[in-house]
């Protein structure tokens, strides 16, 4: 079976399991870092799903640089959106690492979504927490240039702690700060210069070129406890998810 169960995702564990309980129709290699499984507006002809490396997604426009959408690494999928509501891929897909990637058919997909109408509603949710969090990345680009770089920290500290839970360790980061400056829109100039303050605050270091390591994950976390990418910290049921955040068991 290409994929087994992933206890820590629990809104795409049973999209993980439906899959493994299938045959891939295609099975693509991205042997190069930029290296294009799709661009935005081709025709979408599969659901694939991350076995190995990372890829993003970026939302190209005529007025500028591509947007960065998100990163997808191991047992993600990609494509969701596009195979549900039949239209053309909303974004270009490209590898940010060698990548190999398992691709299942709409019409695969669609006979397995229809023996368990459960399986659908996953794979929405799925799909609309990824598109909340980048449309909290879009409300939080009006705010300052400190709260959008942890913004696009704690993105990618959510997605590393899928793999590596143990919060009392330091948590290393495999980007480089122009990767980071691209999902904070912000220049790599800034970047530079408000990562190296933190740097000199002793709650970040650079161990070597293309990492980013987070020293401090407790005061990480209070640095960020008002950028909920999902809940807002003021009302009662966000409360109790930062307070579980900040206490980790």
């Amino acid at each position: 079976m290409p994929f087994s169960r992933r206890e820590d995702s629990p809104s795409e564990k049973t999209i993980l399991e439906l899959l493994s309980r299938s045959t891939p129709d295609t099975v693509r290699d991205l042997p190069r870092k930029d290296d294009v499984l799709y661009f935005q507006g081709d025709e979408a002809l599969f659901l694939y799903a991350v076995s190995s490396g990372e890829v993003l997604t970026l939302l190209e426009s005529p007025y500028g640089d591509p947007v960065l959408w998100e990163v997808l690494d191991r047992y993600d999928a990609v494509g969701g959106f596009a195979i549900l509501l039949g239209c053309p891929y909303p974004a270009t897909c490209r590898a940010l690492t060698p990548a190999r990637v398992f691709g299942y058919s709409r019409q695969k997909v669609w006979d397995l979504l229809r023996n368990d109408p459960g399986l659908f509603e996953s794979l929405a949710k799925g799909i609309g927490d990824r598109l909340q969090s980048f449309l909290s990345r879009l409300v939080y680009s009006q705010q300052n240039l400190e709260d959008r770089l942890l913004l696009g920290l704690l993105y990618l500290y959510r997605k590393k702690i899928r793999s590596a839970p143990d919060r009392s360790s330091p948590v290393v980061l495999e980007i480089t700060r122009s990767f980071l400056a691209r999902l904070s829109f912000t220049t790599v100039e800034s970047t530079i210069r408000v990562t190296k303050k933190w740097e000199s605050e002793g709650w970040l270091d650079f161990p070597e070129r293309g990492l980013i390591r987070l020293l401090d994950i407790r005061h990480f976390l209070v640095k960020t406890a008002h950028l909920s990418m999902h809940e807002s910290p003021q009302n009662p049921r966000g409360r109790e998810k930062w307070d579980a955040r900040l206490n980790p068991v």
